[in-house]
């Protein structure tokens, strides 16, 4: 099966945009495309590529031309030879990996220059063996998939149910960059809606002997600034004062300039917080109460895998959803391209961002019998039982919740983040919720979304599907229904092929439509009045392999529900 989007794309440059707006250079190389390929047993470079594969497509997507399994025991070899552009080094050439699953070994002209572990976050190389000439680079990648080590999210080698199909290699895209000997290697931006001022502190590799730091706001400059003693500066965004909100997403445009090194970025005004409202605790953007009506988004295309086929296919999901009327996306169990959270900024889309899970197989007991039987769990005592026993697990959790949240902090749409989703590699959730926030407090926690609530965190919330979603909060926390809904459509011609996973089965668009208007009207805007309600997320999107709940089918070209309808139903959402 394939999407309009991947059957029309240029596979010899695929996802050619630039895939880091919130951190933008001049500088862009990019090495997408097609590579030389092999896969074997074997650890050792023989020299011999016989295949090619489609980056940043995974081994096991249709888009990458070659749609097989891989086992623990499997050697991915990439070769890409390429030459730069004349006048492209400017002293320095990195070279971008957005994401690999989930052991690779890099070499740059026969010369080991990385080693890295982990299959969802970036990580950037220095070229130092560069030659004027043809380069030859390698990365080989081992992908164990059921490892209870690394994060691996929805993927499971016996895929099935609500686990889907692994996905292996390099299925971020690959780019090089040039910059100066001296370099900016980070930025933080802090907006302090309140004041109406920002903060922005650089992260920067030499001695910084001049800085400029200027915003503007549809060309017309706003604030500038230099770099103060701790390289920090706060801009006083006053002169044109402009709230970012899903109903009018304006953004800022920021350049940062130390040295001889140019990044460009942008930001945007805004406030997430809890307030008092009506005698409940709930969700506040920009110091007023805001209602989150979401669906969740797991990111995945029947001929990408974890990978968009496309910038226009991020998009089209986005705004299908804004066009029902919906104002939240919840990521769920994914990083995604830094490119789709811009676009979420830009289009004014609200992300809840959950944290990627880990750990060794859940038990079926807490995954299938625990949404009918309502028992809780001492989540800092049941390593083995929440799939946690190993401690390189749990360590690698903690690194990549550090890791991941300096990744996406600066992308505006971010209010929440989820730390752990029914139990899934669950573990120290308060310990964890209060480390999450000392990381970043201008976001709120969903500390364990679902089931065993240990009363941290800023949401009560719960999963329903096998009944009608009643819920209370006395808490002085908010009331979030995290996952609803899911019910189960399969359209003929537009579904995986396999099994069909549903929590309810719908029998037509129409009769769809209905269930979906009644749930609302009958269960869930009662409950913004009297229970202080303040989120929900129907479950899903779109379809993913064996599920058919989605809004949309798998491959994104039928709309399963009435537009005007749900439109009508998400204006009666809201405080």
């Amino acid at each position: 099966m394939k999407t309009r989007f991947g059957r029309k794309i240029d596979l010899s440059k695929p996802l050619t945009e630039y895939p880091n707006p919130q951190f933008r250079r001049d500088s862009f190389f990019p090495l997408n495309g097609e590579w030389m390929f092999e896969m074997n047993n074997d650890p050792i470079h023989h020299g011999y590529y016989p295949r090619k594969i489609i980056v940043p497509f995974s081994v096991e997507s249709p888009l990458s031309g070659i749609e097989e399994e891989v086992t623990s025991s499997t050697v991915l070899h990439y070769r890409k030879m390429f030459r730069l552009p004349e006048g492209f080094n400017k002293g320095r050439v990195l070279i971008h990996f957005d994401a690999v699953d989930q052991i690779a070994d890099v070499f740059l002209n026969g010369v080991k220059i990385c080693h890295h572990e982990g299959g969802y976050l970036p990580f950037t190389v220095d070229c130092l063996e560069l030659k004027d000439g043809d380069n030859e680079l390698l990365v080989d990648v081992k992908d164990d998939t059921d490892s209870d080590v690394f994060p691996r999210g929805k993927q499971r080698r016996k895929r099935g149910g609500i686990w889907y199909t692994p996905t292996s290699g390099i299925w971020g895209s690959v780019w090089l960059e040039s910059v100066p000997s001296e370099v900016i290697k980070n930025i933080e931006i802090n907006p302090d809606f309140d004041e109406q001022k920002l903060n922005v502190e650089v992260f920067f590799e030499g001695r910084v002997r001049s800085s400029s730091i200027t915003a503007t706001y549809k060309g017309q400059t706003v604030a500038r600034g230099s770099l103060g003693p701790d390289n920090e500066v706060t801009l006083d965004i006053s002169s044109l004062f402009r709230p970012w909100s899903p109903e009018d997403p304006n953004l800022y445009d920021l350049e940062i300039k130390v040295n001889d090194d140019v990044v460009h970025s942008y930001f945007a005004m805004r406030k997430f917080s809890l307030i008092e409202h009506n005698g409940h605790r709930v969700f506040g953007l920009n110091n007023k109460p805001y209602f989150l009506s979401g669906v969740l988004d797991q990111g995945y295309f029947p001929d990408g895998g974890l990978t968009p086929p496309s910038d226009e296919a991020m998009v089209n999901d986005i705004e299908t959803m804004k066009r029902l009327g919906f104002n939240t996306l919840r990521k769920h169990i994914k990083i995604e391209p830094l490119r789709w959270y811009y676009h979420c900024d830009r289009l004014g889309m609200i992300v809840i961002q959950d944290m990627v899970n880990g750990g060794a197989p859940y038990k079926n007991l807490l995954l299938y019998v625990r949404p009918f039987l309502n028992f809780s769990l001492n989540d800092t005592k049941r390593y083995a039982l929440l799939g946690r026993k190993n401690p390189k697990s749990r360590e690698w959790f903690e690194s990549d919740l550090s890791a991941t949240v300096r990744h996406l902090y600066n992308c505006p749409c971010i209010a929440v983040w989820t730390l752990f989703n029914e139990g899934w590699g669950q573990f120290d959730s308060l310990r964890l919720t209060s480390a999450l926030r000392s990381l970043d407090s201008s976001r709120l926690i969903d500390s364990t979304s679902g089931w065993y609530d240990q009363g941290g965190g800023d949401f009560l919330s719960r999963h329903i599907y096998f009944r009608a979603p009643k819920m209370q909060c006395g808490s002085l926390r908010a009331l979030s229904l995290s996952e609803f809904g899911g019910y189960a459509l399969p359209i003929e011609g537009h579904t995986f092929p396999g099994k069909r996973f549903g929590y309810k089965s719908i029998k037509d668009e129409a009769t769809l439509t209905k269930e979906i208007s009644d749930l609302y009207t009958q269960h869930i805007v009662p409950q913004i009045a009297s229970s202080g309600l303040t989120c929900t997320i129907y479950t899903q999107l779109s379809d993913v392999e064996d599920e058919v709940n989605g809004l949309l089918t798998y491959d994104r070209e039928i709309l399963k529900v009435d537009e005007k309808t749900m439109q009508e139903l998400n204006s009666h959402l809201k405080f």
